[in-house]
C-alpha cells in the first residue's frame, strides 16, 4: 500500500516525488487517521463515508454509538485484519484523541495515536 503523506496541518505534501509518500503501516495508519477525520455527507463520491460527528458530538448518551463507529471505520479500512485495542476520549472542548493498536497486511501489532481538534478541523 502507498499514500500521499500528510503535513503537519493535514495538507498532501508534494514537490519531493517518491518522498512524499509513506508505505506499508505507516500508510494504514495514515489513511485510517484520514477516515475517521471524515464527516459524514463530506464526500462527494460516498455520502455515506465518514464518521457522523455533528449528531454524535456532545450528544448525551451517544458515546457508545461513536466509539461502535470509530471500531467499525478501523476495521473497515484497507490492510487491518483486526482490532487489537482501541480507546478513544472527547474532552469538553472537543479535543478528540484515539489509541489504537491492530493487526495489518504488514505486521502484528501496529499502534497508532490520532489527536484534533474536531471543532477547528
Amino acid at each position: 500500500m502507498i499514500f500521499r503523506n500528510l503535513t503537519s496541518s493535514g495538507d498532501w505534501t508534494f514537490g519531493s516525488g517518491i518522498g512524499n509518500y509513506i508505505t506499508n503501516d505507516a500508510a494504514i495508519g495514515l489513511n485510517i487517521d484520514t477516515r475517521l477525520l471524515s464527516w459524514v455527507n463530506d464526500c462527494f463520491f460516498d455520502m455515506a463515508a465518514g464518521i457522523d460527528w455533528l449528531n454524535l458530538l456532545g450528544s448525551v448518551g451517544k458515546e457508545s454509538v461513536l466509539e461502535l463507529n470509530l471500531r467499525r471505520v478501523i476495521l473497515q479500512s484497507y490492510g487491518v485484519q483486526g482490532l487489537v485495542s482501541f480507546y478513544a476520549t472527547l474532552t469538553p472542548d472537543r479535543r478528540f484523541t484515539a489509541n489504537y493498536t491492530i493487526d495489518t497486511i504488514f505486521s502484528q501489532s501496529y499502534q497508532n495515536t490520532l489527536m484534533q481538534d474536531i471543532q477547528n478541523g
